[in-house]
């Protein structure tokens, strides 16, 4: 072998040797994901014994924190977005003139598995509830979804084009069975397609400053309640903002972009939490008035300020269920929001809030047929305060216009609505302080119209 070539192969050595060995010397220790960065492995358990382990948490550990990851990824990122017009991160779609977009909006953008009708219907019986329950407590209640980025500027969408299997959108669906039980719905579909200017970030998954402040307005406007507009402010144009998906794609060295600064001073403080993306977030301002609670994704992180100067005290949940009734009861708010983005819809068929609905009183005059409903009651694995009731109804039974009521003490005049869950699927959230026995006579019911049929009488032991 001669030197060029000998020199050449410890060159390349040298370099591969640079990010492991310089992991001792200068590790990575910031990520651009939303999560915590792996823990050092260990070699023993708590116990004393041998990490079976240690060897998939050490590579773990090394591939978080190897010296000029996020350099490297960078890079990375620049070459195959710049030469082959890809991304390399799989969450992230790399459009055209700058656009990027969420992989998790894909099936939306293309029609894919759209939520059926009966779904749909669900999902709208589901919102009827909470909108059932908190007005009967005197609540104001507002529920809105934010259009995924592709569903509004999909023109910057690359070669998916041909691929659409529909043009429908679940959430576009949704609209008229909200529409149809009188759910106050905040439709910001319409809202943002109806204006010319770009109201949502190149480089990122949610609107920009402009784009919250019109749906500050909006929910305030929906909720019936006086508030600063900020019609007589003009925003400052800024160029710092660095996006979500930006930073996913190209790490921390992504170029950031315009924004705007409406420049106002913040009348409130934080109470519990200091960042917009914490989990739970209570504010407090002196010169607002009453109290709000919002169930939220991130989108509302740049709601929190203008929402946060309005109330005297706001709180902000990102809790899959959500803890409303808890949450309600714990904080006696004026008025309920939820926010629940366009790609993340069903969590509020699949996983609808914790509470227990009115009970009410079903028709006199009921059916009672032999069924393959089922049903069974279990303590609530997210909060201890409740049993959940659920099991599948016999399609057979079910008419376009079903309902599903409950009763767990075998009295119909004293029923429940329950949670259309899919495929005839239910669910009853129920206080555990209701039961007082070792078992419950439940009975249940399909509702449609003036019709009432018993599908199933039951008596279920309550478990521990």
């Amino acid at each position: 072998m001669n030197k060029k070539a000998l020199l050449f192969l410890i060159v390349c050595l040298a370099v591969c040797l640079i990010p492991s060995v310089g992991t001792l010397f200068f590790p990575t220790v910031e990520t651009t994901e939303n999560r915590a960065m792996a823990a050092p492995p260990k070699l023993n358990t708590e116990d004393g014994s041998f990490n079976t382990k240690v060897f998939g948490e050490f590579t773990d550990w090394f591939e978080e924190h190897m010296a000029l990851r996020n350099q490297l990824v960078y890079t990375d990122a620049v070459i195959q977005k710049g030469l082959f017009r890809e991304s390399n991160v799989p969450g992230v779609i790399a459009g055209t003139d700058g656009w990027l977009y969420y992989s998790s909006t894909l099936d939306d953008y293309l029609g894919r598995n759209v939520l059926s009708d009966r779904d749909l219907y669900g999902l709208a019986n589901n919102l009827q509830i909470v909108q059932d329950y908190l007005e009967a407590r005197g609540i104001g209640f507002v529920f809105t979804v934010p259009p995924n980025k592709n569903t509004l500027y999909g023109e910057h969408m690359p070669y998916y084009d041909g691929m659409i299997v529909n043009p429908d959108h679940s959430a576009k669906l949704l609209k008229p069975y909200l529409e149809e039980r009188g759910i106050n719905y905040l439709d910001l579909f319409d809202m943002f397609g109806s204006r010319d200017e770009v109201l949502y970030l190149k480089g990122d998954s949610h609107w920009n400053n402009k784009g919250a402040c019109m749906v500050y307005n909006s929910i305030m406007d929906a909720l019936g309640l006086d508030h600063e507009d900020y019609s007589s402010v003009t925003p400052k144009t800024v160029n710092n903002e660095i996006g979500d998906l930006n930073k996913m794609l190209y790490s921390f060295y992504g170029k950031p972009e315009e924004n705007f600064d409406y420049g106002t001073e913040r009348k409130y403080s934080y109470a519990n939490g200091d960042d917009v993306e914490d989990g739970w977030i209570v504010t407090e301002n002196g010169e607002g008035q009453g109290t709000l609670l919002m169930f939220r994704d991130s989108f509302a992180n740049t709601l929190i300020p203008f929402l946060s100067d309005e109330f005297g005290t706001a709180c902000y949940s990102k809790s899959i269920p959500n803890h409303m009734e808890r949450l309600v009861e714990e904080n006696s708010p004026g008025c309920v929001v939820v926010e629940k983005v366009e790609r993340n819809i069903t969590d509020y068929l699949e996983n609808p809030p914790i509470l227990t609905p009115p009970a009410c009183e079903i028709a006199r005059t009921v059916e009672i047929v032999s069924s393959e409903t089922t049903a069974r009651l279990a303590p609530c694995e997210n909060d201890v305060n409740y049993y959940v009731l659920e099991g599948a109804a016999d399609l057979k039974y079910l008419k376009d216009d079903y309902r599903i009521f409950v009763s767990p003490d075998g009295d119909p005049l004293n029923s429940y609505p329950a949670y259309l869950t899919g495929d005839g699927n239910y669910r009853l959230y129920l206080r555990a302080d209701m039961f007082t026995g070792g078992t419950a006579d439940v009975r249940v019911y399909a509702v449609s119209g003036a019709g009432c049929t018993q599908l199933l009488e039951t008596e279920l032991e309550l478990q521990e």
